[in-house]
């Protein structure tokens, strides 16, 4: 590939990902956890060739925390009343 080829393949990505970015945004934060945090990530896949084939994909995560918590007793221990 040519210099000049990997500068558009370049700016045509930089593109597509504020695309994404700009039509994911809401759904997104929308998808935050209870502390606010949500995360876009992003791909570029490039297949070199005439001509060449840019795809790039977005993907839009969260993450699901759950507890349980107990105590579990010595059983080689007694129970103190």
């Amino acid at each position: 590939m040519s210099d000049s080829t990997d500068h558009i393949l370049k700016e045509q990505a930089l593109g597509h990902l504020r695309d994404l970015l700009e039509m994911h945004w809401r759904e997104a934060r929308d998808s935050a956890d209870e502390d606010g945090k949500f995360a876009i990530s992003f791909k570029v896949a490039i297949a070199d060739g005439a001509p060449a084939k840019l795809k790039v994909t977005s993907r839009i995560s969260t993450t699901i925390t759950d507890e349980i918590e107990s105590t579990v007793d010595d059983p080689g221990q007694p129970r103190l009343l």
